[in-house]
């Protein structure tokens, strides 16, 4: 039989979705976009992208919706009260309607499984901009940030410091396949998700995964210290002041920031709750980046989105 070749990705739901080139590929075209950024045209010229939120957004939207404009097509966001999902329509069914009206769709919702399910639906590329267990375009601006700081960040040492969030799932997939070590602090209680640690070790270029209770530990040496937020504004009193206690000793200071390598940098996704997570005199010190972490999150959306409605990607198969 003759050989057929595989079909490029068609959708990010995930780092691990990429290949080790896709993502140098994304960072590259990021960084180009970023000093050029009418350099892709108009490739979305007369299409609309919808992009669907079930839950709040500053960054993600805004960059997003801006991307699809420098892309030259016209962004349409809409939440659960304005499409018929609420009322009992499928989300394949959905899917499919959606394909014939919009060029891309992004959706930021809760359950991961949702998003896959609209993915596997819809004829048209299909980008996760956060769920519950990954958040794969804050990732990419994570990365751009570390090669813009360090030059290439491949052989870095990254510390990530609080429980495991959707955040750091993607952290640990992207570190993987950019060459990075990453050490996890938190409690055992709040580990990431084991079946993501198999993966981000399956698909390891060289960097090394350390999942650690002691937060001293995963931040020694470490060219940046990154962190979340502790609390979800669901959550239960009593559950908020027992986190609390819970993380208290992961909160990043001043001293945790003394036990990383000298000329280390401040990350965190936003937003930031000073005094909780992080404590002022480092989120706005001069160790930290998060400003730019946040730019970044506009040429990094742009390349995925180019790249997607372009079929560049391969893929990981």
């Amino acid at each position: 039989m003759p050989h057929r070749e595989e079909p490029p990705v068609k959708d990010l739901l995930r780092i691990a979705d990429l290949t080790e080139h896709d993502l140098a590929y994304l960072l590259d075209r990021a960084e180009h976009l970023k000093r050029h950024p009418g350099a892709a045209g108009d490739p979305l010229d007369g299409q609309t992208v919808l992009l669907y939120f079930a839950k709040p957004s500053t960054r993600t939207r805004v960059s997003t919706e801006t991307a699809v404009v420098r892309l030259g097509g016209v962004p349409l966001t809409v939440g659960p009260a304005e499409l018929q999902l609420g009322r009992g329509e499928t989300i394949a069914d959905t899917a499919r309607v959606i394909s014939s009206y919009a060029a891309a769709v992004v959706i930021r919702t809760f359950d991961h499984d949702d998003v896959a399910q609209f993915a596997r639906s819809a004829e048209v590329p299909v980008i996760n901009a956060l769920t519950d267990s990954h958040h794969p375009l804050q990732a990419l601006a994570d990365l751009l940030t570390l090669r813009e700081h360090f030059g290439d960040p491949r052989g870095r040492r990254l510390a990530y410091v609080g429980p495991a969030t959707n955040v750091t799932h993607s952290l640990m997939e992207a570190t993987a396949l950019a060459g990075i070590s990453l050490a996890v602090a938190t409690p055992d209680a709040y580990r990431p998700d084991p079946q993501v640690e198999a993966m981000a070790r399956k698909i390891s270029t060289g960097g090394e995964l350390l999942i650690t209770e002691d937060p001293y530990e995963a931040v020694r040496d470490a060219d940046a210290v990154y962190t979340d937020v502790w609390l979800s504004m669901g959550d239960p009193q009593q559950e908020k002041a027992a986190r609390i206690a819970a993380l208290t000793p992961y909160r990043v200071t001043p001293g945790l920031m003394a036990a990383a390598a000298s000329g280390a940098i401040f990350l965190h996704c936003l937003p930031a709750h000073r005094g909780g997570e992080v404590a002022a005199e480092v989120i706005d010190g001069p160790a930290s980046q998060v400003f730019l972490q946040a730019a970044n999150r506009l040429p990094t959306a742009q390349a995925v989105l180019e790249a997607l409605f372009g079929r560049t990607l391969a893929g990981a198969r």
